[in-house]
């Protein structure tokens, strides 16, 4: 039977990517995202791409509205969600001293309290069926605090203890949760930003380029889809026995064992 896959921030970048990976690995897709327009647009290529059920739903699941909007919908179509991709884009950057207590508790809304609403809309359902797989996309930063994303390295370190503990709880039920921490991606956003730092400093784009790879292990950015083709793996039967990891998908670039 065909294995419905919910993806969050799916109009783009990762999200967009892991929806292509899971069309191609026979899911049927739901897409989430909060723009409509780029949502549709971004459905509608997959769909020339693949042969796969794309639905897609228009929602912000940053705020607990989006996410009665998005259960709502999934009731109406007969929709439920074997696989979640728990894609969220990242809070506002700023060092500790910088960010003030609003900021702090939009970010914890946006990243943390975001992940709890959508694990109570999926997991009762996946438990029932004795089948479910949860991947959260993650950052370094849990593991390597960086100082100018507070915030993110905070709760992201706090969503990969919940999803340890909910990957303990759900685990005799065939529910798997692992969360992912991708490095250096080539996704839109970085090729605006070295366009950017290109204006700036005068210099070829190529050459910014250059200069950031030669830091890399592998002397490269990752790919998208080789960060896709992993999220596949871990939503497929293939991967029953892996779960409550926090699995780093750099390239080697973070430091820590």
């Amino acid at each position: 039977m065909t294995k419905t896959a919910l993806i969050g921030g799916a109009s783009r970048g990762i999200g967009y990517a892991c929806a292509r990976a899971l069309a191609g690995s026979g899911h049927q897709i739901v897409m989430c995202a909060r723009h409509s327009d780029a949502l549709e647009e971004s459905a509608a290529s997959l769909r020339a791409l693949s042969s796969a059920s794309v639905h897609s739903i228009a929602t912000d699941l940053s705020s607990a509205e989006g996410h009665r909007t998005l259960g709502a919908d999934l009731a109406a179509r007969g929709l439920n969600v074997d696989v979640l991709v728990n894609n969220i884009g990242g809070p506002r950057p700023g060092t500790v001293a910088e960010l003030t207590e609003a900021d702090w508790s939009e970010g914890i809304n946006q990243l943390f309290t975001s992940t709890l609403r959508l694990y109570a809309l999926v997991i009762p359902g996946m438990k029932a069926r004795q089948f479910g797989r949860i991947v959260n996309i993650l950052s370094t930063t849990a593991v390597e605090p960086a100082a100018t994303l507070a915030i993110s390295s905070v709760v992201r370190a706090a969503l990969a203890a919940y999803a340890k503990l909910t990957a303990i709880e759900v685990a005799a039920a065939g529910v798997t949760v692992n969360s992912l921490m991708p490095g250096a991606l080539l996704t839109a956003r970085t090729q605006e930003l070295l366009r950017d730092r290109a204006a700036r400093e005068a210099r070829p784009v190529d050459a910014v380029r250059a200069e950031l790879e030669g830091a890399f292990p592998m002397r490269r950015f990752l790919e998208l889809d080789e960060l896709g083709r992993i999220v596949a793996f871990l939503a497929s039967p293939d991967a029953s026995a892996i779960s409550g990891e926090l699995i780093a998908v750099d390239g080697v670039q973070m430091r820590s064992i």
